[in-house]
């Protein structure tokens, strides 16, 4: 039995060892194939559908403006040509993204969605796994969990955030037994958000969330107009992921 679980072991392959072409052929498609998703659509989701309001959704951004300039004032300005700039760097900025958005749909949709750090998803052939950045998931009961959403970051490289991230939905979604999985790949900067349905994947085009001397005056009212996109597409995929 031990000399089994090694061998199964061994064959497992990480995401991230993983080349840009074999996860394609795992996936069955090229990346730069995916259908674009057209973001005026989600970003009108959530109001439309009635589980947030206008106020909750200005609310929520306000927040994460707020968020955003002091994590700027603490970490500076998210940037691959900073010397310490690192992974964990852009983590903190993904907490203090996600966390407002997912505290208020908590509270409006009464899901049990808990978010975890690092958490570990295997392919349903044990051939491959990986650690989800940050894994939104939906606590149906003490022993059944729904995937819902994954946040992947890596530094100055959104094709390799991207690649996880996709790898890392596929898994879910045959985890889940179907449903609808969203995902998003970020350099801290600049976000992709991506869909999938067990057939098709759907991307956005890149979204930046942040700009040079948005803590400036005005800067707020600029951000919401239009770069708070991210905040939107956030609340559609905990409102509208997960569900069998």
């Amino acid at each position: 039995m031990g000399d089994g679980g090694t061998k199964q072991e061994a064959r497992m392959k990480s995401y991230s060892d993983i080349s840009l072409l074999d996860a394609e052929k795992r996936l069955g498609f090229e990346f730069q194939s995916i259908k674009v998703i057209c973001l005026s659509d989600i970003t009108t989701a959530a109001v439309r559908d009635g589980v947030l309001d206008e106020a909750d959704v200005w609310h929520i951004k306000e927040k994460i403006y707020n968020n955003i300039v002091d994590y700027i004032g603490f970490e500076g300005y998210p940037s691959e040509s900073t010397a310490d700039f690192s992974e964990g760097n852009i983590n903190d900025l993904i907490y203090t993204i996600i966390g407002p958005v997912l505290s208020c749909v908590r509270r409006e949709i009464g899901r049990d969605l808990r978010l975890r750090r690092e958490k570990e998803i295997v392919s349903i052939d044990g051939e491959a796994s990986g650690k989800g950045g940050f894994v939104v998931m939906d606590v149906l009961s003490v022993t059944e969990r729904n995937y819902v959403l994954v946040v992947e970051g890596k530094k100055g490289s959104i094709g390799e955030a991207m690649k996880q991230c996709l790898l890392s939905m596929k898994d879910m979604w045959d985890n889940n037994n179907g449903g609808y999985i969203y995902g998003f790949a970020t350099t801290g900067e600049s976000w992709r958000m991506f869909s999938f349905n067990g057939v098709l994947f759907e991307g956005s085009r890149n979204m930046d969330v942040l700009f040079l001397g948005m803590e400036k005056e005005g800067g707020k009212e600029e951000w919401i107009s239009n770069y708070s996109a991210i905040v939107d597409c956030l609340a559609t995929a905990l409102i509208e992921g997960g569900y069998p």
